[in-house]
């Protein structure tokens, strides 16, 4: 038992210590996207800001996607008239919001051109 305990506590101490360090690439989600834009500096800093707009912008592409389904069935029952308004405006909602997600992800990619 003291022996294994030898043997299992730098095993431990080890993947602890790994478990720590940062990883190689960080990824932007939005728990940290405000401080990966407050600290970019590095073309791979950028990249990882444009991915993610660019996955925010495929999020909206897929909730536009939906919607447009939606207004299409709603079309369909002339009393569902006001959920057809409903879609009518989202979808005009997350047209934009595609449009801007993806100019936002160009910009991070032109600024990570600039940075190598």
């Amino acid at each position: 038992m003291k022996r294994m305990m030898l043997v299992m506590g730098p095993v431990l101490m080890l993947m602890v210590a790994a478990a720590t360090l940062p990883t190689a690439r960080a990824f932007a989600q939005d728990e940290n996207i405000e401080q990966m834009i407050e600290n970019a500096k590095t073309a791979a800093d950028y990249e990882a800001i444009a991915a993610y707009y660019e996955k925010k912008a495929d999020e909206a592409q897929q909730q536009l996607q939906w919607h447009e389904s939606l207004y299409k069935t709603y079309k369909q029952n002339p009393r569902m008239s006001t959920m057809q308004m409903h879609c009518h405006r989202l979808i005009s909602l997350y047209k934009a919001e595609v449009k801007e997600n993806k100019v936002m992800a160009d910009q991070y990619r032109q600024m990570a051109k600039k940075a190598k």
